[in-house]
Order: C-alpha cells, then structure tokens, then sequence
C-alpha cells in the first residue's frame, strides 16, 4: 500500500476557500499526500471537489480526503455506513485518493466510535489508508487510558486487531521546546509507539511542529531536518505537519510555513528544501525496508538503549557525541543502518565499526541508485567508517553487504 514515506499536514481550510493554486503550494512544499481541505458532503460542490482529485492526479500526487461526514464522532449514528459506502462510491475510488482522515485524540467516551468507525470504513477503504490520530502518550493516558485501566500497548492492539486499523497516528512537539527540554518527551513517544507498530503492523504516523506557540520555538531548517529524520529512523511510515497555515485570529500561533495573508514565509522555504531533499535522496527506499531497531549513542535518548557492543553482528561499535542507530530490513533480508545526529544546533560526527561479516558498506542516496563507499573489507587496514559528519538532524543511511 505505501511506496515512499507520507509527509502531509494537517489542514484546517475549509472547501469554501480552496484554491487551486493551494495545491501546487503543497506540492512545491515537497507533501506527497496533502490531506484536503475539509469537504462537506452537503454543502459543498461535489463537482468541484472532483475537480481537486483529478488536478492532484495531473500532478503526480496523492490526496487524503477529509470528509466532515466520515468524521468518527459520527460513527454510532444511524446511516453512517450508508454514507461511507456512498462517499466512498463517489470519491474513494478516484485513483489520486491514498488514504481518509477521521479524526483525533479519542477520550474514554468516544472510544468506541472510533473503533467502530474504522471498522466500518476499512469494510470500503480497503486499499487506502484510514489515518487516526491518538496524540501524544501523555495526552492518550489522560484522555483515554487513565479511565479505562488500559496501556497505550493494549489499547492500540485493540484498535488494530479490532477495527483493522492500519496507521496509528501520535503527535509530540517538546521537541522544540527552549534548551532542549522536551527532546526525551519526544524520543520516548518514537520508542514506545514504534514497539506497538511492530507488535501490531500498522504504520506509524508522527505529528510533528512546524507552527510556533505555547512555549514552543518557531522551527528553522535545522529543527525541520531534526524532526523528519529522526522520526523515519525511528520506524515511522509517515510525517504530519502541524501547521502549514496562520490565521488572523489564532491566539499566540505564529511563524508558520503560510502566514495568515496566504503569503509564503521564510518557513514554508525551509520546510521545502528538506522534505523534497528527502523525497530525493530516501522518501521511496525507507518504506521498502522493515524497521527493527533503535538505539542511542553518546546521550541517552527517550529510553532507547545505548548501542553497545553484541547488540548487532555486524555493527560492533559506534561512537559520537550524541545520535541514533536504527537497525533495518530489507525484503531479501539484507542490512541497512540509519544514523542521525541528534545534536540540534550543532554539527558532529558519527563513527561506525563493522564486524568481519561486513565485506562492504555503502551509504545510500537517490533512493538506491547512487552508493557511496564506506568502508570496503578489499581495502583491508580496520573495519571503521572513520568520521561521518552530520549537520543537525542530518541522516545517512548505510547498506551493509
């Protein structure tokens, strides 16, 4: 179902106001699969809505449509599979239509409208994804798991085995919070919520910042970089933008990518040149490798274990000041290695060692068609990398042979 990581974000325009010139900024902003606009199956144009879908199909992209209908607050209400199944008739089937988003942030109460609207939706969308979004783990056991004695584990499994659910979807921001106050907060929902998208086979989809507020820093090119790339090493199949746009009334929001004039910032830039360079250099090879595991280096990270030597075979040591090694799996059962620097306003190095059942390691660009080496057993002297150098967030992936 997915060939490249999704980078979408969350849209809060209505339909009303759409604009197709809206769309080319999202795909100039390098979104593979912008969820749209919100769509109202009675007020608005379905013509025009059509319109949409085949512009994105012209364009080489992919939509996630997002329909006031199939919102699962609605899902207990008479009718709402007659309406799915209508919806999903009409628009569902338009080949530019990648997934449908429903909602987010379920609490004890409307739990089982979300398990029962998945459910019926997956019974349609059967090819697309049906995107749900649980927030944070903080915000999840206050909200939802405080009152009904279950764990994040749990009650994800549920919503996986019971609904068929095939992206779970969470949302962290301390990440940009000052002095990198909340960079375990962030690390920690990587690692707990990629232990249950393994368990359960749904993809992983993270809510990253891309919109000041609260305590939190508006983001540069840096922390864009530092955000994705952590988030893909850490096993997630999806990035969420929160937000692209500003409005005028908006209490202390402020810096987005598109300002609340609809006026490209210096933002919406900086987040183009990362994700299109990610789309380059990795968005289609990451989702054709199976996540398996993560570990820090130099500074403890979330919980994540210190990558010591055994843990691997063929990595047996890695050094630097502070970073990531994700272990990952192709389909032929091939190594790959992910490092990034976790450092957010600092270059550093990263420097690997490899075991003798390493005869070649070469880093990876152009989504496989551009190698680099490494270090090569032929070449004989110590199986090192010597020093890889990463700007802040920087990734490198590596393909063992």
């Amino acid at each position: 179902m997915t060939d490249r990581v999704k980078l979408t974000f969350w849209n809060y325009n209505d339909f009303s106001g759409y604009k197709p010139h809206m769309l080319t900024d999202w795909v100039e902003c390098g979104m593979t699969d912008p969820i749209s606009p919100i769509f109202s199956w009675k007020r608005h144009s379905h013509d025009a809505f059509r319109a949409f879908l085949d512009d994105a199909l012209s364009l080489g992209t992919n939509v996630i449509i997002q329909v006031d209908e199939l919102f699962l607050d609605n899902a207990l209400k008479d009718g709402y599979e007659d309406r799915v199944k209508e919806i999903y008739g009409e628009f569902g089937v338009h080949p530019a239509v990648s997934g449908v988003y429903v909602g987010e942030e379920p609490s004890a109460e409307s739990d089982e409208h979300y398990k029962t609207g998945v459910r019926i939706l997956k019974k349609y969308f059967t090819d697309q994804h049906v995107y749900i979004n649980l927030g944070s783990i903080e915000r999840t056991e206050r909200m939802l798991l405080m009152k009904t004695g279950q764990t994040l584990d749990r009650w994800c499994g549920e919503m996986v085995n019971d609904s068929h659910a095939d992206v779970i979807g969470f949302g962290c921001y301390s990440q940009l919070m000052k002095n990198g106050a909340g960079v375990y907060e962030h690390f920690d929902n990587l690692r707990q919520f990629s232990r249950v998208g393994k368990e359960t086979g749904a993809e992983i989809w993270a809510t990253m910042l891309s919109s000041s507020h609260d305590t939190y820093r508006i983001p540069t090119e840096d922390d864009f970089r530092w955000q994705l790339n952590t988030c893909v090493a850490c096993g997630c199949r999806g990035v969420v933008w929160f937000r692209l746009y500003d409005k005028l009334i908006a209490a202390d929001y402020h810096g987005s990518p598109i300002d609340e004039f609809g006026e490209k910032t210096v933002h919406y830039r900086d987040l183009a040149r990362v994700q299109k360079k990610f789309n380059v250099l990795f968005g289609n090879v990451f989702s054709k490798l199976n996540y398996q595991n993560t570990y820090s280096i130099g500074r403890s990270h979330g919980g994540y274990w210190f990558f010591l030597p055994g843990l691997s075979d063929k990595v047996t040591g890695a050094s630097g000041r502070s970073g990531i090694i994700s272990f990952f799996k192709d389909a032929d059962g091939g190594d790959w290695v992910a490092i990034v620097n976790t450092l957010q306003d600092e270059s550093a190095p990263i420097i690997l060692n490899f075991s003798d059942k390493v005869s070649r390691a070469e880093k990876v660009y152009n989504n496989g068609q551009m190698f680099q080496p490494v270090y090569s057993k032929e070449r004989g002297g110590p199986a090192t990398s010597g020093e890889i150098w990463l700007a802040p967030g920087q990734m490198e992936l590596i393909k063992l042979s």
